[in-house]
């Protein structure tokens, strides 16, 4: 009876012993998933701190990261992070001390020490804004500049102070405003300037405009032939001023818009640089001048590929400052050819320059006399023409001694066949046809009168008031050639010369037009005349025009 009561007992025990460990089981699976769950929003929580855009730290006074979401960025592992602010961030100071606050420039670092008087009042910033440099990578070979903006919540948790610095890369911002700042520096700068050139251009406009002006008024009340004839020279000059001034104005703009044109070609620079000796020459001439010019030309013949009129525009401007500094001596124009070019120049015997002002001469508004006139524009123009063209350009200069104005041009001559006798022989042909039939279609009376006074003594004219009347008076007349103005009431230039190219494709017709850029330029050309004229007309340009067209 004692041993089956014990057996009982032995299989109760056995029972409970099995039941517990049932429960224990299921209990061990419970506390499983729970770790599991909890794992997992920790997890959740991780990624969210990962992809705040905001990098995260919760340290202690000393310094200690506790928690960061910072060590995904730099890509190292939780293991891996560095104990201390400095570290985590991989500070170059603190990288290279070895710890954050080692280094000699932690004692002045704005972050430490704004964290540390957070720490000693009990109390959180923001808003504070440091440069930092950090390293690229753990070997230490690359390290880039930084700016960030932080701000430190004070926490008290389990009885220890701690501080949650949040840290965002304001770089790229920083960037932004600066370069936000620097185009405002810039549009006040150039408002100003623009100021400063509408008031120049006010005054360097009226000057030449009075002259004009008054003189004109003179003229037409003046009895004595003598002095009608000073007046007349004296407003001849100031119409190459105002026409010069004009022209810098379009040009300087054409420049900033990037739009200044340059049309490459074979150019004979030993004609360029006569023809220009023979144009000053009768200029000095005209003014009474003591001062002679010549050019010492190099070699029989030169021919370089580049742009003929912006090489031209370039020696004008060097020979009239010349010519404006010179009182008595020689202007000197040449070239001479070098392994890596052309080197022109423009020496005179004038008053000089200063040194230092020869550094400022080509910067725009920069006049080395204010009583000279001028815009001071030219030699801001030459050095964008020459930069343009792939050359330099400098001044030598000593006071009381000259000046030498030069530029290069990195092209190397060439020789080209002279013409041959049948084009001599042609062109002679053309140069003794005169008083031959012009039609000169033209709306406005004055413009009409300046070719008639240009014209009358070689050619026949006919006047047209429009492209109708141009179109009907070359049915009536077959003249030789036609000038036609592009812009007439009723049918314009562009119509008539169509209408007329129909009946007519040999007739030489030469557009007449106030739109004198190289686009206007190309524009005509394609558009069926035979040449272009850019008012205001120069008579020596007009004749060579019509020569050219065989008239």
């Amino acid at each position: 009876m004692l041993l089956y009561t014990f057996a009982i007992l032995i299989v109760c025990c056995i029972v409970i012993i099995l039941r517990y460990k049932h429960k224990n089981e299921d209990l061990l699976i419970l506390l499983e998933k729970r770790a599991s769950e909890a794992s997992s929003i920790s997890g959740y929580s991780d990624v969210i701190l990962q992809n705040l855009g905001v990098y995260i730290f919760l340290i202690t006074k000393d310094f200690i990261v506790v928690k960061t979401n910072y060590y995904e960025i730099t890509h190292t592992t939780k293991s891996e992070i560095p104990s201390r602010l400095g570290n985590v961030l991989k500070c170059k100071n603190g990288e290279d001390a070895g710890m954050c606050g080692k280094h000699e420039a932690c004692q002045s670092c704005v972050i430490r020490e704004t964290i540390a008087k957070s720490f000693r009042i009990r109390e959180g910033f923001e808003g504070l804004e440091a440069p930092v440099r950090l390293y690229k990578s753990s070997d230490k070979t690359e390290y880039m500049d930084r700016e960030v903006s932080l701000s430190g919540a004070f926490l008290h948790l389990n009885g220890q102070d701690q501080l949650l610095v949040t840290l965002q890369d304001i770089t790229k911002l920083k960037n932004i405003q600066y370069e936000l700042f620097s185009a405002k520096k810039a549009a006040e700068e150039a408002d100003k300037q623009k100021s400063a050139f509408v008031a120049n251009m006010s005054h360097e406009i009226r000057t030449p405009l009075n002259a004009i002006v008054g003189f004109s008024g003179l003229v037409a009340t003046s009895t004595d032939p003598e002095q009608k004839k000073h007046y007349m020279r004296i407003i001849q000059t100031n119409n190459d001023l105002l026409l010069r001034l004009v022209n810098d104005i379009l040009d300087m703009s054409k420049i900033e818009a990037g739009t200044l044109d340059f049309n490459y070609s074979e150019v004979d620079l030993n004609q360029i640089m006569r023809e220009l000796e023979q144009s000053f020459r009768f200029r000095l001439e005209g003014m009474n001048s003591s001062v002679k010019i010549c050019f010492e030309q190099s070699r029989p013949s030169c021919y370089i590929h580049t742009e003929k009129n912006r090489v031209s525009q370039v020696l004008v401007n060097f020979i009239t400052n010349a010519i404006k500094f010179t009182e008595k001596g020689s202007i000197t124009m040449g070239y001479e050819v070098r392994k890596t070019g052309i080197y022109c120049y423009v020496k005179d015997t004038g008053i000089g320059i200063a040194a230092d002002r020869q550094t400022q001469i080509f910067e725009r508004f920069t006049k080395l006399d204010t009583r000279k006139q001028g815009t001071g524009l030219g030699l801001s123009i030459c050095k964008s023409i020459i930069k343009k063209l792939e050359g330099e350009i400098g001044v030598e200069s000593e006071l009381g001694k000259g000046s030498t104005f030069w530029f290069t041009l990195p092209v190397l001559p060439f020789d080209i066949a002279p013409k041959t006798i049948e084009q001599e022989e042609l062109e002679r042909t053309y140069s003794v046809r005169v008083h031959r039939t012009l039609l000169i279609a033209e709306d406005i009376e004055d413009n009409y009168l300046l070719c008639k006074v240009y014209l009358e003594n070689k050619y026949s004219l006919l006047r047209a008031h429009d492209g109708e009347e141009a179109i009907s008076l070359f049915l009536q007349y077959s003249p030789d050639a036609i000038l036609m103005d592009l812009r007439m009431p009723s049918i314009d230039g562009y119509q008539a010369t169509e209408a007329i190219r129909q009946m007519s494709s040999t007739i030489p017709i030469i557009a007449v037009t106030a739109y004198a850029s190289e686009e206007d330029r190309s524009k005509v050309l394609g558009h069926g005349f035979s040449g272009y004229l850019p008012k205001p007309l120069k008579r020596g340009e007009l004749l060579d025009t019509l020569r050219q067209v065989g008239v």
